[in-house]
């Protein structure tokens, strides 16, 4: 008999399906889905429920491209917030590592990835004409570059360094320590490291 006739069909689909989510290849799609499968029912159509919820309920804050249920996010919309002041990540999950941590009252800007050549990335696929536009607008004091401390948040950084000082020579532009281990991911940082490195930013 066929493999294709003993594996079940909803399973090939699950999988295929989770392989299409970023990062998320064959490895990473199969240890999702069968450790789903082995929670109980009732507990799977929760995590399933609230996935749905959050596909049809979340978006980017059409200011600062954080994933929020509102059109503009409670941190853009907060006018105790200095819009003075902007920290740029590479996605949600790092403002919101950086939120935790409760010192930070400026806001953010979310450029929905960092530039990597080698997968088709570029500078003109993130949100940094929109980065800019908000600079101009607010008159920004200063800008925190918080990428990820890897090759490819390095490589953004400086693009972003060169981009700002050339278009921006008043606005004080500053980048996160290098306290943080390399290859690490913010939203992974313990919060003690996070909260140095953002402190002794230079």
């Amino acid at each position: 008999m066929a493999f294709e006739d003993v594996f079940p069909e909803p399973l090939r689909l699950a999988l295929e399906n989770v392989r299409k989510i970023p990062t998320y290849g064959e490895r990473g799609a199969s240890r999702l889905v069968y450790n789903l499968l082995k929670v109980s029912p009732e507990e799977r159509k929760k995590v399933v429920s609230a996935l749905t919820e959050a596909s049809e309920k979340l978006k980017p804050c059409k200011e600062c491209y954080l994933i929020t249920d509102r059109e503009v996010c409670a941190i853009c919309s907060d006018s105790k917030r200095s819009k003075r002041f902007i920290c740029v990540v590479e996605e949600s999950q790092d403002a919101y590592a950086i939120e935790r941590l409760e010192r930070y009252r400026g806001v953010y800007h979310v450029l929905r990835g960092r530039i990597a050549p080698l997968e088709g990335v570029s500078p003109q696929d993130l949100t940094i004409d929109k980065l800019l536009e908000r600079i101009e607008k607010n008159r920004v004091r200063e800008v925190i570059i918080a990428t990820n401390p890897n090759a490819e948040g390095e490589a953004t950084a400086n693009y972003l360094i060169k981009l700002l000082k050339d278009r921006f020579p008043s606005v004080k532009t500053t980048r996160v320590s290098y306290g943080l281990q390399f290859g690490s991911l913010l939203e992974f940082v313990d919060e003690l490291s996070l909260e140095k490195s953002f402190e002794n930013r230079k």
